[in-house]
């Protein structure tokens, strides 16, 4: 079994999407976008045949890891050479590649829940909402950028607030000359029947019931354009589980820390 560092995207591509077509849910955008995207690639060679790939991060953590479905048989092997070769010390995976994450469990030492991820009900939750969620605009790229800083700690030097207004994907609800909250909705390039929802709360404005009414509005806006909706959030923030669930969204998968 070879692993072969590779920078060759459209043959990673091409097994990525036949890893996303057998998913029992659907992947988190944020985890696709911040964390799998930033992996180093490998090829997985078998006796002169390409049979999958992985991707491993910095710190030798394998976030994914899809083989053809005719080599599946060799999935542990795999793994256990992938752990012999110091290629990787851990794993975050979701319970929604069973396959893979099977194996993992196999050669697991240590296990925690990291990531709770969403589905919606994908039916038209009914809200009386008078909230204006509207697009950010260019022009209010500064103000978005402190306000993630001053909330959630994120400072955004690498262009994550552009990429979302270019896009559309960023919306604020406003009080007066105050931001109340953000929220994303993310129509994903990778899963065309998927759009990822998501809200962060001003610090003064938590515990009025906003999340859930955005999240709401945001899961319905989806619904209209014949998407599904679908949302995460780490395991001990429990005021957004609660928010998520209320605005109709169901646990459909968690993504674990797994230390070999």
């Amino acid at each position: 079994m070879e692993f072969e560092r590779t920078q060759n995207t459209d043959l990673v591509n091409k097994f990525r999407t036949q890893l996303y077509a057998q998913l029992t849910a659907p992947i988190d955008a944020m985890w696709e976008l911040l964390y799998i995207a930033s992996c180093k690639n490998y090829l997985i060679n078998d006796q002169g045949e390409k049979i999958g790939y992985c991707c491993i991060d910095t710190n030798g953590s394998l976030l994914q890891l899809f083989l053809l479905t005719e080599s599946n048989s060799k999935m542990n092997t795999v793994l256990e050479a992938l752990i012999e070769e110091k290629l990787i010390v851990s794993a975050s995976l979701s319970s929604n590649e069973p396959i893979a994450f099977n194996a993992c469990l196999l050669y697991s030492k240590s296990m925690k829940p990291n990531t709770f991820c969403f589905q919606h009900i994908n039916s038209k939750v009914e809200t009386n909402s008078t909230l204006n969620v509207e697009l950010v605009s260019e022009s209010d790229i500064p103000e978005i950028k402190s306000f993630l800083k001053e909330q959630i700690g994120m400072d955004d030097t690498f262009g994550y607030t552009e990429n979302l207004v270019n896009r559309q994907e960023i919306y604020m609800v406003k009080e007066v000359d105050e931001i109340v909250a953000t929220s994303e909705c993310r129509w994903s390039d990778t899963q065309p029947e998927i759009a990822d929802v998501g809200i962060i709360v001003n610090k003064k404005y938590r515990g009025k019931g906003i999340a859930s009414q955005v999240m709401q509005l945001q899961a319905n806006k989806v619904i209209d354009a014949k998407r599904k909706p679908i949302c995460s959030t780490t395991i001990d923030n429990i005021a957004s589980q609660k928010a998520i669930k209320k605005a109709g969204f169901y646990c459909s998968n968690i993504i674990f820390d797994i230390q070999f």
